[in-house]
């Protein structure tokens, strides 16, 4: 009996010490238990960290202004710049159309965006609303979420319908952002 008091005594002491401790040194408590838990950053297992993307978001802009008359009754132009052909992933999120008739009647319903990527190419439509009082001006606006590749030759064009044997302009702005691709 006389061995087992102390060392009952010296396993609660023990104890009372362990119990005690995160309120005593809780940034000791912290190291140790950050260093039962171990986190590995491996390439098939990634930590991820950060949106390292945002960083790298390069803003594009294109436009492109053109000018029609009778003959044809389509307008089309090629935004400028084209998108980077290599080295970066261009994103459009935003193509917006205006389409100004001096004469004539015409109903372009829609106005389109064409586009090369995955080597297929694709048209991307964006309804058109008259605006004023005549049926002269249309407008055209819409969000997106477009991916280029980049290629080699990566043109993007606007076109749409107008009144053959009037006289229009054009105006198509296509707005995004690249990203440098690793």
């Amino acid at each position: 009996m006389k061995f087992a008091k102390p060392v009952m005594l010296g396993i609660g002491g023990a104890l009372l010490v362990v119990l005690m401790m995160p309120f005593v040194a809780p940034k000791t408590v912290h190291a140790l238990a950050a260093a039962l838990v171990q986190v590995t950053n491996t390439r098939s297992t990634p930590v991820p960290t950060q949106d390292v993307d945002i960083a790298a978001r390069h803003p594009f802009t294109a436009s492109c202004n053109v000018f029609g008359s009778s003959g044809t009754a389509f307008l089309v132009c090629y935004p400028t710049p084209a998108p980077p052909t290599s080295g970066y992933e261009t994103v459009i999120q935003s193509v917006n159309i205006a389409l100004n008739q001096d004469t004539g009647n015409a109903n372009p319903e829609a106005a389109d965006l064409s586009y090369t990527t995955a080597g297929g190419t694709y048209q991307f439509f964006v309804p058109m609303l008259a605006q004023g009082v005549g049926p002269q001006e249309w407008v055209g606006s819409q969000p997106t979420a477009i991916y280029l590749d980049p290629e080699a030759f990566n043109p993007l064009q606007c076109a749409t319908l107008f009144n053959s044997g009037a006289t229009a302009t054009l105006n198509c702005t296509v707005s995004g952002y690249s990203v440098a691709l690793p």
